[in-house]
């Protein structure tokens, strides 16, 4: 049985833990709300673009792309439930699925290529880490997907976790043709250009391509605060229950140290 000294020490630890992720719990909540306002604003700006070049870089069932990009999105931070597991499982499954067409990875995040390093560190092309050291911008994001075409591939996915809600958010890829999709006949005749159709299309490409990235950027960032605060209200719960057992098993054994001491003196003083 642990003395009351041992128990007094973890219940003091467990205490100063509770606070430590209330305090966390707070934080994320503040910094859900800012990203889930900043992620809804962007999204009719990441998917008019999308919208208009759909038709002719969307990947269809009967492509069969000769090389592929792999692009996950992560965090640089843990404490955030399994949203980086789940990312890192799904890569795991494309690899497995696709041994024929192996696609080269990029990594956006710490947190994903430390869970692939073991298994799949001779798959990993480019990582980028601490990206998110700075607040997510379109600057950003065209950064990014410049490091993105500086791989050549016929197709590229980006794997990311997409915000539903506070407490689901699921693993999305969004799939994309290479810039040579735009070169084939046909491609936007409906419309008239000013300037060289190619360097507008590359361009536009371009465009797309960061507008793509800055959206599924902020989508991961905000599922990342809604399950480290989701995370962090689980962990305070599991401490205030511990420490109420803590409790109660202090408070038990120190009645039968002062019980066992009452009783001493009762028998010394019937011996007197």
């Amino acid at each position: 049985m642990p003395s009351l000294k041992s128990l007094s020490l973890r219940l003091r630890s467990v205490t100063s833990t509770a606070k430590i992720t209330k305090a966390m719990k707070m934080v994320a909540a503040s910094k859900l709300r800012s990203a889930e306002t900043k992620m809804r604003a962007a999204r009719p700006f990441a998917s008019s673009i999308n919208d208009l070049m759909g038709s002719y870089l969307a990947p269809k069932e009967e492509d069969t792309p000769e090389s592929k990009a792999l692009v996950a999105v992560s965090s640089d931070k843990g404490l955030c439930g399994g949203i980086n597991s789940r990312v890192t499982k799904a890569v795991k499954l494309i690899y497995d699925a696709e041994p024929e067409v192996e696609p080269k990875l990029l990594i956006v995040g710490s947190k994903v290529r430390d869970g692939l390093t073991r298994t799949h560190g001779t798959k990993i092309n480019t990582s980028i880490d601490e990206a998110y050291n700075v607040p997510i911008t379109f600057s950003l994001a065209s950064f990014l997907s410049e490091q993105v075409l500086a791989t050549p591939a016929d197709e590229y996915t980006i794997l990311y976790n997409k915000f539903n809600s506070v407490i689901a958010f699921d693993v999305t890829p969004f799939a994309i043709k290479g810039p040579e999709a735009l070169g084939e006949s046909g491609v936007f005749d409906e419309y008239e250009f000013e300037g060289e159709k190619e360097d507008i299309l590359a361009n536009m490409y371009q465009f797309n391509l960061a507008c793509a990235m800055y959206g599924c950027m902020l989508e991961n960032t905000t599922s990342e605060q809604a399950s480290r605060m989701t995370a962090m209200d689980a962990a305070t719960n599991n401490a205030n229950e511990m420490i109420n057992t803590l409790r109660i098993k202090y408070n038990r054994q120190r009645q039968a140290v002062i019980t066992t001491e009452l009783t001493e003196i009762v028998a010394g003083a019937e011996s007197v």
